[in-house]
């Protein structure tokens, strides 16, 4: 493996460009607006009421939840089921391509917890 020394690159390696995959960057733009995260995480255990999902992610305001659900809706992350029973109760859930998410989250769970990414975020 090389080593950087001084900004410069060891001499068995040749200087290369930085880039990003343009998947991450669009990973990214779900994934990494404020919220979208929890919000998939907890539609991970099941389905959910608006409501409830407005109580199982503390902070999070009805107007964000509202449109952080249409724009997961339009990815195609969550969709929207009618509840079946006396009254109509609509349901979020996670779609298959919601779903195929998991692994990638129980890995960043288990990243967070071997690195203490709690005590870094503490104020």
């Amino acid at each position: 493996m090389a080593e950087h020394v001084s900004g410069s690159v060891a001499s068995d390696e040749s200087p290369r460009s930085l880039s990003c995959d343009m998947q991450f960057a669009d990973v990214f733009k779900v994934l990494g607006k404020r919220w979208n995260g929890m919000i998939i995480v907890a539609l991970m255990e099941r389905p959910a009421r608006f409501s409830e999902l407005a109580k199982a992610i503390s902070g999070i305001t009805d107007g964000i939840l509202a449109d952080r659900l249409r724009e997961l809706m339009a990815t195609g992350l969550v969709e929207r089921q009618l509840a079946d029973g006396p009254a109509t109760a609509v349901l979020y859930r996670l779609t298959p391509v919601g779903q195929d998410l998991r692994g990638a989250f129980q890995e960043l769970h288990a990243w967070a917890a071997r690195n203490n990414i709690s005590e870094l975020c503490d104020p």
